[in-house]
C-alpha cells in the first residue's frame, strides 16, 4: 500500500497543468486537477491523464482565466472521459456589473482585449462546469479545496481580488457582495477541515490585512544586489491567481500559478522554507521578488516554460539556486513529477536535470523542517 504525495507538472511550454495526488493506505487515493493549458494543449493533457489512469478528480481548479491556464481546462471539463466532484474558479461577472464590463471591454486597446478575453473564457468555463452538473465555487482565502490531499487557498482574499479587478478593468468595483452571492462565497476559515494543523488553521482564520507584507524571512538579505528585482511588477490580472498550499507529513508545498509578488507577499508568514514550489508565470522576472525567494527558499522549484530568453528568466533561476533550491523546468526535462513518501513506480520517467544558476547555493538543514526527523 502506498503512503505518499506527488505533484505532476505537464510539459506544455508556456502553459500550466498540474495534478496533485495523495496516496493513503487507509483511504486510498485523492486527486486534484489544476489548470489545463491552452486549448491546443487539451489533447496532450488528455493523453497524459489517460495513460496514467487519471480519470476521476475530487476537485478541478482554474487558477485564473488566462487562456494558457483555462482554455485547455474547458475542453477537459467537457470531456466525458473525466469525472469530478467539485469545480473552483473565479467569476469576474460576480464582482463587476455587466455595464462596467461592457465599458471596460469596449474599443481596440490591449486593456479592452484583455477584459474581453477574461469575460469570454469565464463564461465558457462556467458553462462547461454546469454542463457536467457541477456549480463552480469561488476560491478565496481560507477555502479548503480538499482535505485529502490537503489543499487550502492561501490567496487571493476577496478584498485583494476586488482591488486587482479595479486595476485590471479601470472601473470601480463594489466592496460589497449581493446577499445571495455572499452566501455562496466561503468565508475565510469556514470550510477548513478539522484535520488541518493548528498553526495553519489559526493563520487562515486571520484577516489577510493582518499578514505583514514584509514577513520575517529565513534568508533575509541573501539576494541583495542580485539581478532579482526588489519590487517586480506583473500584468494586473495575474495577481488574481489562486495560490494553493498543501501539507504532507510536515512538508509544505506552494502552488502559485501566475501570482506576482504583491499577491505572494500576502500569503501567511507561516508559509516559508518550502519542500516544493511552483515558480510563477513560467519563471518570469516580473513575479518573484528578492524577499519572496528568500522567504520561500524551496528545496525544489519547478517551472513550466518554453525555454526562451524570458521563460525561465536567468536571474530568477540563479536566485532560487543561490537560496538552496534545485530548479527544474519542463523545457529541459519534459513532464516533471515531485513526490514525498511511497507512490506508484513510473517506468517511463528518468531523473530530471536541474538548471544551473550563478553564485553559490545557500546550505540549509532540511531535516529541521520535518517534525521528529532529528529525534
Amino acid at each position: 500500500m502506498f503512503n505518499g504525495f506527488e505533484i505532476d507538472m505537464v510539459s506544455l511550454g508556456d502553459a500550466d497543468c498540474l495534478i496533485v495526488t495523495e496516496w493513503n493506505p487507509q483511504w486510498g487515493m485523492g486527486r486534484i486537477l489544476i489548470d489545463g493549458g491552452s486549448r491546443s494543449d487539451a489533447k496532450v493533457v488528455k493523453s497524459f491523464l489517460l495513460e496514467r489512469g487519471y480519470k476521476y478528480f475530487y476537485s478541478v481548479v482554474c487558477t485564473h482565466a488566462h487562456n494558457d491556464h483555462a482554455a485547455g481546462l474547458i475542453e477537459l471539463v467537457k470531456d466525458p472521459a473525466f469525472t469530478f466532484s467539485n469545480g473552483w474558479m473565479h467569476d469576474i461577472r460576480n464582482h463587476v456589473d455587466s455595464a462596467s464590463l461592457r465599458k471596460a471591454s469596449a474599443g481596440n486597446s490591449s486593456q479592452a482585449d484583455g477584459v474581453r478575453q477574461i469575460v469570454e473564457t469565464t463564461k465558457e468555463l462556467d458553462s462547461a462546469f454546469r454542463s457536467r452538473g457541477v456549480i463552480p465555487q469561488e476560491p478565496f482565502l481560507g477555502a479548503a479545496i480538499s482535505g485529502y490531499p490537503q489543499l487550502v487557498v492561501l490567496g487571493p482574499s476577496l478584498a485583494f481580488y476586488k482591488s486587482v479587478l479595479a486595476d485590471f478593468t479601470k472601473v470601480e468595483v463594489p466592496s460589497y457582495l449581493p446577499p445571495l452571492l455572499a452566501a455562496a462565497v466561503p468565508a475565510a476559515g469556514s470550510t477548513l477541515p478539522s484535520s488541518l494543523p493548528p498553526f495553519l488553521r489559526s493563520a487562515l482564520l486571520q484577516p489577510a490585512a493582518k499578514f505583514p507584507l514584509s514577513a520575517p524571512v529565513p534568508l533575509a538579505g541573501l539576494l541583495g544586489g542580485s539581478s532579482v528585482k526588489d519590487s517586480p511588477t506583473t500584468q494586473p490580472f495575474n495577481d488574481t491567481s489562486v495560490i494553493l498550499g498543501g501539507i504532507f507529513q510536515g512538508h509544505r508545498v506552494l502552488l502559485t500559478a501566475d501570482a506576482g509578488s504583491k499577491a505572494l507577499d500576502r500569503v501567511s508568514p507561516d508559509w516559508k522554507s518550502l519542500s516544493w514550489m511552483q515558480v510563477p508565470h513560467h519563471g518570469s522576472v516580473g513575479n518573484l521578488s528578492q524577499t519572496n525567494i528568500e522567504r520561500f527558499h524551496p528545496q525544489n522549484a519547478y517551472i513550466s516554460a518554453c525555454g526562451d530568453s524570458s521563460h525561465p528568466n536567468r536571474a530568477i533561476v540563479s536566485g532560487l539556486v543561490k537560496a538552496g533550491a534545485k530548479v527544474f523546468s519542463t523545457h529541459q526535462s519534459g513532464n516533471l513529477c515531485f513526490h514525498i513518501g511511497s507512490v506508484p513506480y513510473r517506468p517511463n520517467y528518468s531523473p530530471a536535470i536541474p538548471l544551473k544558476g550563478t553564485g553559490n547555493p545557500q546550505p540549509f538543514d532540511w531535516l529541521s523542517l520535518i517534525p521528529g526527523a532529528k529525534g
